[in-house]
């Protein structure tokens, strides 16, 4: 056990022996509060480990309202496990010119797709191409699978869970620390 999950059991222990209406909305708000500031740092974490938009990650991470579960009370933030489509990323088309003996030198072709799904590692794929999604009318990026014309594969990078899974336990200790500093100042007020 780390010392800043020590430290938050001992002063939740002793926020839960004040008894009473105004403990638990203070505890609520804290959790409320810490939950909320979680979000903010998973955003940004999550921006440093996969070329999306902080828009787009903050639309696909919620806060959970304060609950109680049992003797005890839990707030927390909960992502989309839905894949990201891969042209949520930063990508651009590629144009290559066209080798055809009666054109002229001015004449290009659809060449693939560029890309960035994690910053700073750009990907070039030449098999790549864009293609309206049905129903949703969003745009996708797929690559063929064979032949026919549904012959294709809509392609996915990691969704925003999977990223938030790989930074959470990196935000955690901040989180459990500003969580124990404003129960341990909620606690100072009670007792003065």
């Amino acid at each position: 056990m780390s010392k800043a999950t020590r430290d938050m059991k001992i002063v939740l222990d002793a926020m839960a022996q004040l008894t009473g209406k105004h403990s638990a909305v203070a505890l609520q708000t804290v959790l409320s509060d810490t939950a909320k500031h979680g979000r903010e740092r998973g955003v940004a974490a999550i921006g440093g480990q996969v070329a999306l938009s902080k828009q787009y990650i903050g639309r696909h991470l919620r806060v959970l309202p304060p609950a109680q579960k049992g003797d005890y009370w839990e707030a927390g933030v909960q992502a989309t496990r839905r894949g990201v489509l891969l042209s949520r990323f930063e990508n651009r088309g590629l144009r290559v010119p066209k080798k055809h003996p009666r054109r002229g030198k001015g004449s290009t072709k659809h060449g693939g797709v560029t890309g960035m799904v994690k910053p700073g590692r750009r990907y070039t794929e030449p098999k790549f191409f864009f293609i309206g999604l049905r129903g949703s009318g969003a745009k996708g990026i797929a690559v063929r699978t064979g032949q026919g014309r549904d012959a294709y594969k809509v392609l996915h990078g990691p969704s925003v869970s999977q990223v938030f899974q790989s930074v959470r336990n990196d935000i955690a200790p901040e989180l459990q620390d500003r969580a124990a500093r404003q129960v341990a100042g909620l606690l100072l007020e009670a007792f003065e």
